[in-house]
């Protein structure tokens, strides 16, 4: 057996471990996922080609914005892009007949050992895909993964060039449901901070009059990212591999740029 296959088998093992987490399967089930493996991992391991995998919510009209990055991704002739819930099932027996509730992490952790990168489409209120951006901050994936949220204009920044820019951040601390109001006063001080030595005038009086006009005309059934959303955008920022979008057009912009088409190991975290 050449060292290459030792490598696969290493890899195959190191990821069904992941998932697993110390959960032993029936045999059978141990032979579902080898022949799983061996029917959709070659598409990503082709020579000369780079494999993504895409990361996004399938409900409603969310499932359009997944599709329209699988297309543009897929677009140059050396690349695959593979959505993972477009893969076969397993076939696990574990399940008895239900939803297997290992399906989603072996089909993820396998994906993404072998994937040459992880892009996750995010929209306010998209539905399950947190879970995914749960796992894709791991170390395993962080190194692989772009984020490309909807309508997100950054949570602790300390560059700004406008007062509207300083005003949408406030308007998204404001409206975190999962911050108590000690948390948001403590923040949007900071901001009006940030915003100072920016050169930006911004005094708490009229920030406050802005955000309580912004409370009284939003429609309570508007989505907003949560703070854990947030502060997750924020550790892919910092990588500069997080980029918002705010259309269609912006989406497949994003997705064209440059730097999303090249190695990991050639930029450096970079993108």
């Amino acid at each position: 057996m050449s060292t290459g296959d030792d490598d696969h088998r290493r890899q195959v093992h190191a990821a069904v471990q992941r998932a697993l987490s110390g959960t032993t399967l029936p045999s059978e089930d141990y032979t579902a996922i080898r022949t799983w493996v061996n029917e959709e991992l070659p598409q990503l391991q082709a020579a000369g080609y780079t494999s993504y995998i895409v990361f996004g919510s399938y409900r409603r009209e969310y499932h359009r914005s997944l599709r329209i990055a699988q297309y543009e991704l897929a677009k140059p002739t050396t690349t695959t892009a593979v959505v993972l819930g477009d893969t076969p099932s397993l076939g696990l027996t574990i399940g008895q007949g239900r939803t297997d509730p290992l399906e989603f992490e072996l089909k993820f952790h396998l994906l993404t050992e072998f994937a040459d990168r992880n892009v996750a489409i995010y929209e306010k209120d998209s539905g399950g895909e947190a879970v995914e951006f749960g796992l894709l901050r791991h170390d395993h994936c962080f190194a692989q993964t772009v984020v490309l949220p909807r309508d997100y204009y950054g949570v602790e920044r300390d560059t700004f060039e406008t007062k509207d820019e300083v005003l949408e951040v406030a308007r998204h601390i404001a409206l975190a449901a999962d911050l108590d109001d000690s948390q948001k006063k403590a923040e949007l001080r900071g901001l009006v901070v940030t915003a100072r030595d920016n050169g930006i005038q911004l005094t708490e009086h009229e920030l406050t009059a802005f955000l309580d006009e912004e409370l009284d005309t939003r429609d309570s059934d508007e989505p907003a990212y949560s703070w854990v959303h947030l502060a997750l955008f924020r550790r892919f920022e910092e990588a500069n591999r997080c980029h918002t979008w705010h259309s269609e057009a912006d989406l497949r912009e994003s997705i064209a740029r440059k730097p999303l088409n090249r190695r990991v190991d050639e930029i450096q975290l970079v993108f």
